[in-house]
């Protein structure tokens, strides 16, 4: 390949997926520096990531979101932005766009090592405690509602260049309720972050607007548009990665990679490219946290930015530990012996406190750059084998990249680091939490021997207190083919005091009050059981320890420590699959299921299909 301008060309899209292949192709050979590679393993990569997907998904792929931001928001089955978008009465769909390019924006760039003592407290009704990155972006979601990021009193759900170029260390940490006793490192960095944000959008008028928003892109990016034969317009995400690389240039620290006094960004000197040509040739760039921002500004521009882009398939997986993770952790990747005692070495000088030997390495050494183009090369050979697994290659329904990500490497990335390593990664404190360690304890059984039809475990294993769980319609009821998502938040003192559930989905039953709305009231084997409005479900042995002040129940109906998650999950099965007509709340349901068994099986059939979106 000739190169005339090698500096600009490795800040490309294109040049992210060229230059990691060359490492794969070493890796093809088995020519590594720092890995040996282990294909036999890679089909039970393909096998346990399509599980995953199968798990949460079957037979409604077409249905899986594009990896990005917007599902950070949604953290605990709560549709956050949904809520807000509803609140803007009045407000089009340009506007929208615009608002929630503002927001995804900011949310990303502060989206950074929050480490494992930071959580954030979520106020208002849905008040629940989020760590990491799904915390950091409920945190900021709060920063942009509050308006402390426009400098317009008429609009406050907006961000522009005045309000950040003047936001303070002050401002920033009362938002993200970082205190002594709830650190969050780098607050310093992330204001400054922002400041710089600031002025690189008052800079660029083209991409940003006179008023420095990022939401004004849209206006830059219609103008470049053609119109499409679905009225729609259509956008080349090279453009969108010019506005960010162009753009958003003067925001990244000094000090990086540079070629002829070009800062490269996320572009590093790998051993396993080749070398004996030019300097440049030895570089492999990945520009992590530019292609997660472009991947998370997509979606708000598509859905309301009446814009279709082409050329999706120039963006690469995202070279982060969970998705490299998955094919160290699955076999397919091994570190070179000597490698490896280097990067124990290095933990032990570190002296950390870990339940097994971990290597550590920094994060510009050859072993990490290395991992990370093997990371990229591999997630490209993981979606065609993946779509084969799932028998949709071909079809209307194969996944692309961003839905794999999503649904498939990042998680299973999670899952079996949660697997092998169910403590690591936790402060010395929460290990020491009876808590988090009966947890911990049951999510292990739930992974190894779960019982057909139900699945649950942490949203994030770094916060053990906050699970999603899937239900499956009982077999030979028509709530067969179901699958019906819901929450569990557990106490501190759990298992002491039982856990909180809360369907994430529309339900049907005769013993509800309403139909199409997530409110069943069931009972079932002597148990009085709810489901709210708002998806809360109480049932008995959801209640706590102890006598019914009431005298509806009995002691041993209601939870005791001696109780688990399966048993939950189990119990609401059972509601699903045994209505009972003698105590139900709504009478004219109650008489279809009497009277009319084949109009109450073909109405929770519909219902099926509508949790399954089809």
């Amino acid at each position: 390949m000739t190169v005339t301008d090698p500096a600009s060309y490795l800040r490309t899209l294109p040049a992210v997926r060229e230059r990691t292949r060359l490492v794969m192709e070493k890796a093809q050979v088995n020519r590594l520096t720092n890995f040996d590679i282990d294909f036999t393993k890679f089909d039970e990569t393909v096998e346990f990531v399509a599980s995953i997907i199968q798990r949460d998904f079957a037979p409604n792929y077409s249905k899986i979101p594009p990896h990005g931001r917007w599902q950070h928001f949604d953290v605990g089955g709560v549709s956050r932005i949904k809520q807000l978008v509803d609140s803007w009465s009045g407000v089009d769909d340009t506007e929208i766009a615009k608002r929630l390019v503002d927001l995804f924006l900011v949310s990303v760039l502060l989206d950074a090592g929050a480490g494992n003592k930071w959580v954030f407290s979520e106020p208002g009704n849905m008040a629940g405690v989020y760590g990491r990155s799904e915390g950091l972006a409920i945190a900021s979601l709060y920063l942009f509602m509050d308006g402390l990021l426009s400098s317009n009193p008429s609009n406050p759900y907006q961000v522009d260049s005045t309000a950040l170029k003047s936001i303070t260390v002050d401002t920033v940490s009362k938002a993200l309720q970082h205190s002594s006793g709830n650190p969050l490192a780098g607050m310093e960095g992330r204001a400054e972050l922002l400041q710089r944000l600031g002025y690189a959008l008052e800079k660029e008028v083209k991409y940003f607007g006179p008023d420095g928003r990022p939401g004004y892109m849209l206006e830059y990016l219609l103008k470049t548009s053609t119109p499409s034969g679905d009225g729609k317009n259509t956008v080349s995400v090279a453009t969108v990665w010019d506005v960010v690389m162009t753009g958003l240039n003067p925001i990244w620290p000094k000090g990086r990679t540079a070629l002829n006094g070009v800062s490269l960004g996320d572009a590093w000197s790998c051993s396993s490219m080749p070398q004996d040509g030019e300097e440049w040739e030895t570089i492999v760039p990945f520009h992590k946290l530019s292609q997660w921002l472009c991947y998370s500004i997509l979606v708000p521009l598509e859905r309301y930015g009446n814009i279709a882009f082409a050329g999706k398939e120039l963006q690469t997986g995202l070279p982060e530990y969970r998705n490299g993770g998955l094919f160290v952790d699955m076999g397919v990747l091994i570190l070179k012996a000597e490698i490896y005692k280097q990067g124990i070495t290095n933990n032990s000088n570190l002296g950390l406190e870990t339940q097994e030997a971990v290597p550590i390495f920094p994060a510009d050494e050859d072993v990490i750059v290395e991992w990370r183009a093997l990371t990229v090369g591999l997630l490209d050979l993981l979606l065609p084998a993946v779509n084969e697994r799932l028998g949709i290659a071909g079809s209307k329904d194969q996944l692309i990249l961003a839905q794999l990500l999503e649904a498939g490497s990042w998680k299973a990335g999670r899952e079996i680091a949660a697997k092998k390593r169910p403590e690591n990664g936790l402060s010395q404190n929460s290990r020491n939490n009876t808590a988090v360690r009966r947890l911990m304890t049951e999510y292990k059984q739930l992974i190894s021997e779960a019982p057909d039809g139900i699945s649950a475990g942490p949203i994030d294993e770094d916060n053990f207190f906050e699970w999603e769980c899937l239900i499956q319609g009982p077999e030979d009821t028509p709530f067969e083919g179901g699958v019906f998502p819901a929450t569990l938040t557990f106490p501190k003192d759990y298992p002491l005091s039982p856990p909180a559930m809360k369907f994430t989905c529309d339900m049907f039953h005769p013993n509800g009050k309403s139909i199409w709305t997530s409110v069943v009231e069931y009972n079932v084997l002597n148990w009085t059981n709810v489901v709210y409005k708002d998806g809360t479900v109480c049932i008995s042995i959801l209640h706590a320890p102890g006598d019914d002040p009431n005298m509806y129940e009995s002691a041993s109906e209601r939870w005791s420590p001696i109780q688990s998650v399966e048993k939950i999950l189990i119990s609401v099965m059972s509601m699903l699959a045994e209505p009972n007509d003698e105590s139900g709340a709504n009478i004219d349901a109650c008489k279809v299921w009497r009277n009319d068994r084949a109009e109450y099986n073909r109405m929770v059939k519909a219902n099926v299909r509508k949790t399954l979106g089809l």
